[in-house]
């Protein structure tokens, strides 16, 4: 499961705090957790985020973390929400 980023207009997301941008180059960063057995997401991986942030040498790490676990959380829902939903076959 992809997110669909072309709903971001790209001079909008340059607006974006400096903060949010951060978060999102975390995020993509981190390696996504699935059940294999119902195909739920649980989410990312969040083990090695620290050395993440200090290579792209990020200050505020703490709310960085905090955006991060917002945007998972709301895709982890969005994904599993998809997941749920029944396939109509012909």
């Amino acid at each position: 499961m992809e997110v669909d980023w072309s709903v971001l207009d790209k001079e909008e997301e340059e607006a974006w705090p400096i903060l949010f941008q951060q978060a999102f180059d975390v995020w993509n960063y981190l390696t996504d957790q699935w059940d294999g057995m119902s195909g739920n997401y649980f989410g990312k991986q969040m083990s090695g985020i620290q050395d993440i942030m200090n290579i792209l040498e990020i200050e505020e790490q703490r709310e960085v973390l905090k955006i991060v676990k917002i945007i998972d959380g709301k895709y982890a829902k969005e994904v599993n929400k998809k997941q749920k939903k029944p396939t109509t076959g012909k």
